[in-house]
């Protein structure tokens, strides 16, 4: 049993573990804040240009891509953070990763991987071996300018052929306490539920210029577009991750210093009714000797 001392000591441990989680968690609520914003305004624009994409393609896969493919391989783009602290995440994106590499692998199907956020790449890295290239984490704030300097790294393999789809994994924010693992095919372009395309409209559009040159004057804008959201989508699910574990932790904490200040007071008790009994009866003893 822990002495009294020890107990003051874990209790006072605990309460600075509370107030440090209580203020990561008010962190990451200010941020956000500000990543529900961006990705809120950002999800429409990218899900339009991804329908009138698939309305150009006709739901088609480009020959021109597909036919320059040397062989069936996959290119797997896993966004996590460089940071833990957040729940299960990262936990979960290494699961739909690995889920992933061995439906190809039964396939036959090579798979390059890259990687955005080193906890993934660790994760993956312990449970099996790809050929892989890694980024690290866009820090504080995701800009349009790193989402396309990620695109320019990736959109080539797929423009000459040394892949023949792409695929995004990444966490989907939906609030702070619910984030949903999506795996998302980005290239080539077919058409998905998720575009919302109707075929009778699509074959009532008129395209000025035509169809091939509007494809190929917007398919590195949807590229970039969709990496951005991916990225978007990924830093907002991580901080309201990282928001409710805190949250968590913060209780938690609470429990555990009520606890052990229930404990402590026992033995403090205890030990104050021991030395109570003790002077008692050395002054009852003292009167029989008397």
């Amino acid at each position: 049993m822990p002495s009294i001392k020890d107990l003051k000591s874990r209790i006072s441990s605990v309460k600075n573990t509370q107030q440090t989680t209580k203020a990561m968690k008010m962190v990451s609520a200010a941020k956000l804040r500000r990543a529900t914003e961006a990705i809120l305004s950002q999800r429409p624009y990218a899900k339009e240009i991804a329908r009138m994409m698939a309305t150009l393609s006709g739901g088609q896969v480009n020959e021109g891509d597909s036919a320059l493919t040397k062989a069936p391989t996959s290119l797997l783009v896993v966004v996590s953070s460089d940071r833990g602290l957040c729940g299960g995440y990262n936990g979960s994106v290494t699961r739909a990763a690995l889920s992933f590499l061995s439906e190809k692998k039964r396939e036959g199907r090579a798979v390059r991987v890259v990687f955005v956020g080193k906890k993934a790449m660790e994760l993956v890295k312990a449970r099996t071996s790809v050929d892989q290239t890694h980024f690290e984490e866009f820090g504080a704030k995701v800009t349009f300018r790193k989402a396309a300097d990620l695109s320019r790294t990736i959109l080539p393999l797929f423009e000459s052929g040394a892949v023949d789809e792409v695929v995004f994994i990444y966490n989907e924010f939906k609030n702070a306490i619910s984030q949903v693992v999506k795996t998302e095919q980005v290239l080539p372009i077919t058409v998905s539920e998720q575009t919302g395309i109707d075929s009778v409209k699509a074959d009532l559009s008129i395209f000025e210029p035509s169809r091939p040159e509007l494809y190929e004057a917007l398919s590195a804008k949807y590229f970039v577009i969709q990496v951005f959201k991916s990225l978007l989508e990924a830093q907002a699910s991580e901080h309201g991750a990282r928001m409710s574990a805190m949250e968590n932790a913060t209780k938690n904490a609470g429990d555990m210093i009520r606890k052990l200040t229930l404990q402590y007071n026992k033995q403090r008790q205890a030990a104050i009714t021991k030395e109570l009994l003790e002077i008692i009866s050395g002054s009852e003893a003292q009167k029989v000797q008397a």
